[in-house]
């Protein structure tokens, strides 16, 4: 081992001992238990979080797939996550197939198969909605993979979807610069996707650019929804951090697109371009495009990784919104709730947002099943009498609505 690697080993070992000081009680591995127990599928709490909703309407907005392509899938990751010469991205690797319970000789295979799992468990009804990812594209709209972190394909996402049709919708993701965007945008709605992800950052899209119009276009004429990371990116790095600036997306309003925030824009500073570009948080320009009267029909905000330990101080400010909950979209992000260091429910306890009884739940939930642990925290949290409403989690009509061309 060389020096660097040695290093990165220590970093790494490092990580460990830190989470386990502030994760005494769940640690930071995965344990990837199946069965959920019918002291977790009957106790008090389970029909609390479920009451007056219908599983039926419960569409997770934000699910990602993970793989290596060592199936057939077309699935590619970026080499440097499995170098330790980039070990910040191979310990995030190991993460994320941690927190998807893959298994070393079959990733692709085994990472569906968990999903399946998890979702027989959730009821009846309950469906996620899985991300396709476009590669890195430059200003010209060429596909550049030194520059992607991973890729998975939407034919891939849609053939998972369409052979689980029980379990799982899917979500194109189609970069809007390519010179084939709006043939594959078509195309996409054809095959019943029912949104396009976006990372802005991390595929390299400017929101704000010309570039983007007849993508916005056609979205616009087939009432397909994008569903756009907003405010800072630490998950895929690389590309330009502005780009996420939530602020960007006035021109896909503009073109009366309806745009799904992604995590409300709940970390991060961005520049204010109504202020001399002085920098605020994201979550206030976000604030702002959620408060203009010509976007009420357009701007959404969607809830997923609310809950992580770098975005729950947003919180309360958005349960205190009331007035919003009818324009928030629950998601996951899963396999983030899976990973075990990202959500301390000891952490939202001190904040006033869980009860001291509720943690022994949501602890032995979250090694059994990251799905119904990601929506029982939600359904729990409460702040001066404030919980998310149904029509957060109910996000089966928006979706089927924003089908119809």
């Amino acid at each position: 081992m060389n020096r660097r690697a040695f290093l990165a080993s220590l970093g790494a070992a490092g990580l460990a001992y830190a989470g386990y000081r502030l994760w005494p009680d769940q640690g930071i591995i995965n344990p990837c238990i199946s069965g959920l127990p019918d002291t977790l599928a009957q106790h008090p709490l389970m029909q609390q979080i479920w009451e007056g909703i219908d599983p039926e309407q419960v569409w997770d907005s934000h699910v990602h797939i993970v793989g290596t392509g060592d199936s057939d899938s077309g699935i590619w990751f970026n080499p440097n996550m499995d170098s330790w010469l980039h070990p910040s991205l191979k310990i995030q690797k190991k993460f994320y197939e941690n927190g998807a319970c893959a298994e070393p000789s079959e990733i692709d295979h085994s990472t569906i198969s968990r999903m399946l799992t998890l979702s027989k468990e959730m009821p009846t009804g309950y469906k996620s909605l899985l991300f396709a990812f476009d590669w890195f594209h430059d200003e010209q709209g060429i596909a550049r993979k030194e520059n992607s972190i991973f890729h998975i394909p939407n034919q891939y996402a849609a053939e998972i979807a369409i052979a689980h049709s029980q379990y799982f919708e899917w979500v194109a993701s189609i970069h809007p610069y390519r010179k084939d965007a709006v043939d594959a945008l078509v195309e996409a709605h054809a095959r019943g996707a029912r949104a396009v992800k976006w990372l802005p950052p991390g595929m390299g899209i400017d929101p704000a650019s010309p570039k983007c119009d007849a993508f916005y276009r056609k979205a616009a004429d087939l009432n397909i929804p994008i569903i756009t990371h907003t405010g800072k990116e630490s998950a895929v790095q690389g590309g330009d951090q502005n780009h996420g600036n939530p602020l960007r997306l006035r021109r896909a309003f503009d073109h009366g697109v309806k745009v799904i925030m992604a995590h409300c824009a709940s970390d991060g500073d961005d520049e204010d371009f109504d202020d001399g570009n002085k920098r605020i948080s994201s979550l206030a320009l976000f604030t702002r495009l959620m408060d203009t009267p010509d976007y009420e029909a357009f701007a959404y905000g969607e809830i997923s990784a609310l809950t992580l330990v770098n975005h729950a101080w947003a919180i309360k400010p958005i349960l205190e919104r009331t007035d919003w909950h009818h324009r928030l979209i629950n998601g996951s992000d899963y396999p983030l709730p899976a990973i075990m260091p990202l959500i301390n429910t000891r952490q939202l306890y001190q904040m006033g947002l869980l009860e001291s009884e509720h943690l022994p739940f949501l602890q032995a939930l979250k090694t059994y099943n990251p799905l119904m642990f990601d929506f029982a925290v939600k359904r729990l949290l409460q702040f001066n009498g404030n919980h998310f409403s149904q029509q957060v989690f109910e996000t089966r009509r928006f979706f089927e609505r924003n089908l119809v061309a």
